[in-house]
């Protein structure tokens, strides 16, 4: 074989064996850190029982309920507002388009319709 072949090969077996060797590497470290056990806490922590209190019921909100409902249709309102003012993301129709868009554009139509109009390999039976 000639000098250049061999010199080839060798650096494509090297290369190789680098490559198993990185993967057995991984594949002990993972198998070192499964078996590694955790120690679990044995002591318990007691935790001290919460005092009874009493709690003052709170007033209802009934006057502020006409206030949140006309909070809610106002954010409502506005959302809606915004939506509907919010730029879309293609561009307008009587915008120009680049021509390296349309080189591409054109591109990728003719290999499309190469793809569905070739002639079929082989003879057909």
């Amino acid at each position: 074989m000639s000098e250049l072949l061999n010199q080839g090969l060798l650096i494509t077996a090297i290369g190789m064996g680098l490559v198993f060797l990185a993967l057995i590497l991984l594949w002990g470290l993972m198998a070192f850190m499964a078996s590694i056990k955790v120690k679990e806490k044995s002591e318990a922590v007691v935790v001290p029982a919460a005092e009874k209190t009493e709690v003052e019921p709170q007033p209802e909100a009934n006057g502020n309920r006409a206030l949140f409902v006309r909070a809610a249709a106002a954010a409502v309102a506005t959302a809606m507002l915004l939506a509907r003012r919010s730029p879309k993301a293609a561009r307008p129709a009587d915008s120009a388009v680049s021509s390296w868009q349309t080189s591409k554009r054109t591109s990728q139509m003719s290999s499309n319709q190469s793809i569905t109009y070739r002639k079929p390999r082989g003879s057909v039976r």
